[in-house]
């Protein structure tokens, strides 16, 4: 059997932002949620969720469908000899509150149909932890971390 079409990929930096936190309470009147604790926002760094710092947002589709990958430059660059960057929180990955970072981001207008939202740890050099909103995308998470580091093989783990 023949491995998904995989398209698109690459750095996700939207025209017009637009306002996640009117998608936020779009996505929450859909799902039938009474209230939105917390919405991502874009600055100038990616997008910042949850107090840690600006997530990398890649995109690409996966069989036809579109797929949003979230990851930490910090843990990126901590991949470099010689780096020293300060270490996020161990359980950071655990800890996040998917539902509120991916429910505004999977019906942005830049990703028609909408999307599965795919938030990334990097454990260290070709292992990837990842937590997925939607339908998994191991393969689509293993190809752009293969763009992003030059490193070709990265064994993804489902959280």
């Amino acid at each position: 059997m023949a491995a998904p079409a995989l398209r698109d990929l690459g750095p996700w930096l939207p025209a017009e932002p637009g306002d996640l936190a009117r998608l936020a309470w779009l996505a929450a009147d859909a799902a039938g949620a009474a209230s939105v604790r917390a919405w991502p926002e874009w600055s100038r760094g990616g997008l910042v969720f949850g107090g840690l710092p600006p997530f990398l947002p890649w995109r690409g589709t996966l069989a036809g469908r579109w797929h949003l990958a979230l990851f930490q430059a910090r843990e990126l660059g901590a991949l470099a000899p010689g780096a020293r960057i300060a270490p996020l929180p161990e359980s950071w990955l655990e800890q996040l509150d998917l539902e509120s970072l991916a429910r505004p981001l999977a019906i942005h207008p830049d990703l028609p149909g909408g999307a599965a939202v795919h938030v990334v740890r990097v454990a260290g050099p070709g292992q990837a932890r990842v937590r997925s909103w939607g339908l998994p995308g191991p393969e689509l998470v293993g190809a752009a971390l293969a763009r992003l580091t030059g490193e070709a093989r990265w064994r993804v783990e489902l959280a």
